[in-house]
């Protein structure tokens, strides 16, 4: 938990599927890609608005942050990280 409130680690090993995965960084991607700045950087920002209650989409597997298992968090956080490095592929 950042200083913020914003999960940016989750101790649990990522359970996302590949197509999960591959949607959750694109949707960073898009998003980092209309934000000023450092990318790694972005990514509690980022991560704070797929918290918010209301955020549902392929940032969180199309529901909300709350519903996702501590694995699947791991698995949006660690895709949001690779989309910040331009890993998503």
């Amino acid at each position: 938990m950042s200083p913020g409130g914003v999960t940016t680690e989750v101790d649990a090993p990522s359970d996302a599927t590949e197509s999960q995965y591959g949607q959750a960084c694109r949707a960073a991607t898009l998003w980092m890609d209309t934000q000023p700045g450092d990318r790694r950087q972005l990514i509690e920002p980022y991560l704070a608005q797929l918290q918010t209650p209301e955020a549902v989409g392929p940032g969180t597997f199309g529901t909300t942050w709350a519903l996702l298992s501590r694995a699947q968090q791991a698995g949006v956080v660690m895709a949001v990280e690779a989309a910040a490095d331009g890993e998503c592929g």
